[in-house]
């Protein structure tokens, strides 16, 4: 049976021909199903994270645990969202990702097959295979702990951090986004007035 694309409307919303496995910082957005407020609240301009949100927090951070060529950046959880940096490191020493040098000036270069073969001899280093990971093992732990049916939602937002200065503007940004959720567009008291 052949894919309907019309019916489906499914298309990559990933960089078209970048190699997502290569060494640097992204910025990654995680939402619950529909957006359902299920980690905590915000109070105060902090957030409060309950159980569900404490143990999604948990499994972020046990990332670099599973892929070892993976460090965990700035991340906050927020009531139904996850905003993070995920750095995929080039080199392994001791079995933990090692520094190496700056961000990389990361424009998108087409696949050689050589690349296709680093894939499939690491088929845990990209991006994807990184966030995909997270998320079902995040979704089955809460599921098994707290007896509950819980779901993130289809696919997730990236962005290829390109330097220093987009770096540091995302960490504000992710560091303030508890301040902000009065006005963010994830909070569902602002699509009830759109």
């Amino acid at each position: 049976m052949e894919f309907n694309t019309e019916k489906y409307h499914r298309r990559s919303i990933r960089l078209k021909g970048y190699d997502y496995s290569r060494t640097g910082y992204y910025f990654v957005t995680i939402c619950s199903r529909e957006r359902e407020c299920l980690f905590g609240e915000v109070g105060d301009s902090k957030i409060i994270l309950n159980e569900m949100g404490v143990l999604a927090e948990k499994m972020w951070r046990e990332l670099p645990d599973r892929f070892p060529a993976v460090l965990i950046d700035q991340f906050v959880v927020m009531p139904n969202h996850l905003h993070g940096i995920i750095r995929i490191m080039e080199h392994i020493q001791n079995g933990k990702a090692a520094e190496c040098g700056g961000l990389m000036n990361q424009t998108p270069t087409p696949k050689r097959a050589s690349d296709e073969w680093n894939m499939m001899k690491n088929p845990g280093m990209t991006l994807g295979k990184i966030v995909r990971y997270y998320k079902a093992r995040s979704a089955l732990k809460i599921k098994t702990m707290m007896n509950v049916s819980f779901y993130w939602q289809r696919n997730y937002y990236e962005h290829i951090i390109r330097d220093e200065n987009e770096l540091l503007r995302i960490r504000k940004y992710i560091n303030l986004n508890p301040v902000s959720w009065p006005q963010d567009e994830d909070n569902p008291v602002n699509e009830m007035k759109r």
